[in-house]
């Protein structure tokens, strides 16, 4: 059994050994590296309309622009489709059917008219953005990297972790007389991890733990040099 000086490093340690333990999930994984956003887009008449795009990494200015994030493109059509169907959204609008006219949810009474401009634009886009709200990814909330310290609570082990842009970049393990540290892809957003970063950020009663780091190119060699001394 693997054991960790704190919350943080528990379910990071977790979600990771899930990945590790799947096959056939971390060499489909190991292929793509890539994820897909759905970025909103404006339409005419006003209506927001949604375009799939695949991307490497995220940067801190693309939050605004982004609905949602998947982890490849048929979940994230499947997801498209299923607002479509529980929110009333026209798929023509959402971009998962292509025709010259009204979409076929219409035709079924299923779409209040937005691709002929029978629906409000404000009550459309309103519609759009909540059932978005689960799969939004939230805007970074610091102005750079973030140390997120960990001890036991003998307080003789030790994990630092260097994130920045809900990405975990490096961490720093100390037990004992052995210091481990892991570099990992920069930038390379997961959404697993930034659904546990979020969570645990979020929290206030862990900002105690927090220490701010300048965003620059010599940020996580200044990491492991600060890490190393203390």
């Amino acid at each position: 059994m693997r054991q960790t000086p704190g919350e943080l490093g528990a379910l990071l340690l977790e979600s990771r050994l899930i990945k590790e333990l799947r096959p056939l999930h971390n060499v489909a994984a190991k292929r793509r590296r890539r994820i897909v956003i759905a970025r909103r887009i404006e339409l005419r008449g006003g209506y927001t309309g949604v375009a799939l795009e695949s991307v490497d990494h995220l940067t801190p200015s693309d939050a605004g622009l982004i609905l949602g994030i998947f982890k490849h493109t048929t979940q994230a059509k499947e997801y498209l489709a299923g607002i479509a169907r529980t929110n009333r959204l026209c798929p023509k609008l959402l971009r998962i059917e292509q025709t010259r006219g009204h979409c076929f949810s219409y035709h079924l009474g299923r779409c209040d008219g937005a691709c002929g401009g029978e629906e409000d634009p404000a009550r459309y886009n309103k519609r759009l953005e909540a059932a978005f709200e689960e799969r939004r990814v939230r805007a970074w909330p610091f102005e750079g990297s973030v140390i997120v310290e960990e001890r036991s609570e003998s307080g003789v082990d030790r994990e630092s972790f260097f994130i920045d842009n809900w990405c975990l970049l490096a961490s720093s393990r100390f037990r004992e007389n052995e210091r481990i540290d892991n570099v990992y892809d920069a930038h390379r957003f997961d959404y697993d991890s930034y659904k546990i970063l979020y969570s645990y950020l979020s929290d206030p009663l862990h900002s105690t733990g927090l220490r701010t780091l300048a965003r620059h190119s010599g940020s996580l060699r200044l990491f492991l040099e600060q890490e190393g001394r203390n």
